[in-house]
């Protein structure tokens, strides 16, 4: 369905007819600014901002392209994402770490305008084979030993705080869970509040992260990875944030951790930050899980996680108030 702002926030709203039209508008951007090109694209993708194609584009030859169905997303995103400035960041995290040697598509031309934006990145070959688990862990710990870029990435707000950002960004979704499961995750929230939450969260140490590292968003061949996809949920800050994620998604393995060379990787967190770190991903699953990706019973299961972190979380910061 839409928020009335033409934000779409269920598959509904992301049907054949609907990427039809997107096509459609990709065609025209391409034949103004390439002319001569009448050439056909092909479905690759679909997430929640966007769709991605497959084309024969001169001079870059196969390209993928990366269309957003509509500016401003709204849904989990929020309603003050601008696709925009994702594309932008996308072009500018992926040119940097192919510059670092890091597996990437480069990235060739970001087109801006009122019909439609879209990014023109090379095509990069891939086949069925999920990624070597170890080969992933070591990966993204590459990408956390990096020096990160000197950006601020779209989900730090416009102060460019990500502490801030993120402890904002967990009560909105408390409230937004709280909406769509008709039931209360706290009786009392007086406990709980913005200028807390984020003096729990550390300031160092500070790395890139990709946040939504996963085999979806990976082009591999033989299980070695060729290129890392998709940096809309880019932030830059305790790695720990990104593990904890991905341990709330399933994708955290023994395995992956032996890749990493951590495997005490939370030992060394404060636990309300931690907690925090865990509750930002279980809260948005159990959205994703109603909104996104209906399941109702995966949406069951993160709404009684985010509870049990709530109360972590409560612990952690030290018994304040009740929940």
């Amino acid at each position: 369905m839409s928020d009335g702002q033409g934000n779409i926030e269920s598959p509904a709203e992301r049907d054949g007819a609907a990427l039809g039209r997107l096509a459609d508008r990709v065609k025209a951007v391409l034949s103004a600014a390439y002319p001569g090109w009448s050439g056909d694209l092909a479905a690759i993708g679909q997430g929640f901002e966007a769709a991605v194609f497959r084309a024969d584009v001169p001079p870059f030859g196969s390209v993928a392209i990366k269309a957003p169905w509509r500016r401003f997303p709204g849904g989990s995103y929020g309603t003050d994402i601008d696709c925009r400035a994702l594309l932008r960041q996308e072009r500018t995290l992926a040119g940097w770490a192919a510059d670092r040697g890091l597996p990437a598509a480069t990235p060739h031309a970001l087109h801006e305008g009122d019909a439609q934006d879209l990014l023109i990145s090379a095509y990069v070959d891939g086949d069925d084979d999920p990624p070597d688990p170890v080969g992933f862990g070591a990966l993204l710990r590459m990408l956390h030993a990096a020096p990160p870029p000197d950006i601020a990435p779209v989900v730090h707000g416009p102060s460019g705080d990500l502490r801030a950002a993120i402890a904002v960004r967990i009560l909105e979704r408390i409230d937004r869970v709280e909406a769509l499961s008709g039931e209360p995750l706290l009786e009392d929230r007086s406990w709980l509040g913005v200028d807390l939450l984020r003096a729990a969260l550390p300031e160092t140490p500070r790395a890139l992260l990709h946040m939504d590292f996963r085999p979806a968003n990976l082009r591999c061949r033989g299980g070695r990875i060729m290129a890392v996809l998709d940096w809309s949920n880019a932030a830059i800050g305790d790695p720990a944030f990104e593990l904890a994620r991905m341990h709330e998604a399933g994708t955290l393995t023994e395995a992956v951790l032996d890749g990493y060379g951590d495997r005490d990787w939370a030992a060394g967190v404060p636990a309300a930050a931690l907690a925090a770190y865990h509750l930002d991903a279980a809260l948005m699953f159990a959205i994703v899980f109603r909104i996104g990706e209906p399941d109702p019973d995966r949406a069951a299961r993160m709404t009684a996680r985010a509870r049990t972190l709530l109360g972590q979380l409560r612990t952690g910061l030290g018994g304040q108030g009740s929940s």
